[in-house]
């Protein structure tokens, strides 16, 4: 008998499926709800590149808080963690893997937005689409990384919101963590925001596993 094979294969395209049909699906349809209904508010048609800005900054963005902050929020259950903690994969790859294709329905919802746009006759360029992306993984990353610290996703939609809502307030005074920049036409900021994001999201993957020492 093979002893190699005597450990099944980490089966992740299942993990993603279950994932996606009992965990993410409804933070998805919220997310892909809000760009549905973001033209009904504002105009989105014939706009300028800076002007073309403040639909995806201001509301577009907002899809990071909405796909990335409940990335733990199952395993906060503890009777949900115990039953994953006994299986022979670590819980880690599990948020990994729900890390990932939450940051890249994030990417492909903005970017469908933006065409969406580009269609209705707005100057849609590449860093336009960059810098939309970087805010929406910054606001992400506050509260994944909130949620992860508190142990409560509730918690973690809250600084945030809190931050988004200082931006509206003090705007431009937050210098290179201002997150609407672009209507004003610069865009240098959003490299800030998207490698703080990318920290903030590693910092709670690697909390979860250091707290979660043999999973």
């Amino acid at each position: 008998m093979d002893t190699y094979q005597s450990k099944p294969c980490f089966p992740i395209l299942t993990i993603i499926k279950f994932n996606l049909r009992y965990v993410s699906f409804y933070s998805l349809l919220i997310a892909a709800c809000l760009c549905i209904l973001i033209p009904f508010f504002i105009g989105c048609a014939h706009l300028s590149q800076n002007t073309a800005a403040i639909p995806l900054e201001i509301f577009v963005s907002l899809i990071g808080i909405i796909l990335l902050t409940p990335i733990f929020a199952p395993e906060q259950n503890k009777e949900i963690y115990d039953l994953i903690s006994v299986k022979y994969f670590s819980i880690l790859k599990i948020f990994c893997i729900r890390t990932g294709y939450s940051l890249f329905f994030t990417s492909l919802l903005i970017i469908l937005f933006g065409l969406f746009m580009h269609i209705n006759g707005c100057e849609i360029t590449l860093p336009l689409l960059g810098g939309t992306i970087a805010t929406a993984v910054f606001l992400g990353g506050l509260g994944m990384l909130t949620s992860s610290l508190t142990g409560s996703t509730v918690i973690g939609y809250m600084p945030p919101l809190l931050y988004y809502a200082l931006n509206l307030g003090i705007g431009p005074k937050l210098g290179n963590f201002y997150l609407f920049s672009m209507t004003s036409g610069l865009y240098m900021s959003k490299i800030w925001l998207f490698i703080t994001g990318l920290l903030m999201i590693t910092t709670s993957l690697l909390y979860q596993r250091f707290r979660n020492p043999l999973r």
